[in-house]
C-alpha cells in the first residue's frame, strides 16, 4: 500500500517570527562557517527562547562576523561574562586582543574550515536578555527575528552597548 507524507504549510515554510520585544535565551552552540571570501569568520551563534510557554525553544540565530569586533563585547556582557584576553604578549596593551571565552577545539588543525571547529567553553548554555525585533520578508530572505541589542549583565559595566544592531 502507498504511503504519501504530507506536512503543513508552517513546517515546510518555518514558523512565523515572535512578536518583537525583549526575550530571555540560552545559548545552544555555534555553526562557525568561512565568509564566502574567506576574509572572516561567522560563529553563528544558535539562541533558543526560555521561560516563555507560547515562544518557549524558539531558535533566533546571531552571526558573530569577525569583521563586526563591536558585537561581541555586547554578547559576552549579556551572559555575565567578559571577553578573553589572548595571551600572546601583547595582554595590557594597544595591541591587546580579546577573544570569545572558550575555545574553538579543531580551529588549529583545520584553520581553513571553520565548519570543522566545535566550542568548547562556559558560552554554551549560558542565558542572556535580548531584545527581537520583527524583520519582514525580503526577495532574499523570509520573514525572521534578528537581535536588536543584548542587555548587558556584568554588574558595573561602564562600557557604551549598542542599542540597534539591525543593519537597515
Amino acid at each position: 500500500m502507498a504511503f504519501k507524507m504530507g506536512f503543513s504549510r508552517e513546517e515546510i515554510s518555518g514558523p512565523v517570527p515572535v512578536p518583537a520585544g525583549w526575550y530571555t535565551l540560552q545559548i545552544k552552540g555555534f555553526r562557525p562557517k568561512a565568509s564566502k571570501d574567506k576574509e572572516s569568520v561567522s560563529y553563528n551563534a544558535e539562541l533558543a527562547i526560555i521561560n516563555n510557554p507560547e515562544y518557549e525553544g524558539r531558535r533566533v540565530f546571531v552571526g558573530l562576523n569577525t569583521k563586526g569586533g563591536w558585537i561581541f563585547p555586547d554578547f559576552v556582557h549579556a551572559t555575565g561574562m567578559q571577553l578573553e584576553v589572548i595571551q600572546d604578549g601583547n595582554q595590557g596593551t594597544e595591541k591587546e586582543q580579546l577573544a570569545l571565552p572558550g575555545v574553538f577545539e579543531g580551529s588549529d588543525t583545520h584553520p581553513d574550515d571553520p565548519s570543522q571547529w566545535k566550542y568548547q567553553g562556559p558560552l554554551t548554555n549560558a542565558t542572556l536578555e535580548a531584545e527581537l525585533a520583527e524583520i519582514p520578508a525580503s526577495a532574499q530572505y523570509k520573514a525572521k527575528n534578528e537581535v536588536r541589542q543584548f542587555k548587558c549583565a556584568v554588574a558595573g559595566c561602564a562600557d557604551k552597548h549598542s542599542t540597534n544592531l539591525i543593519k537597515n
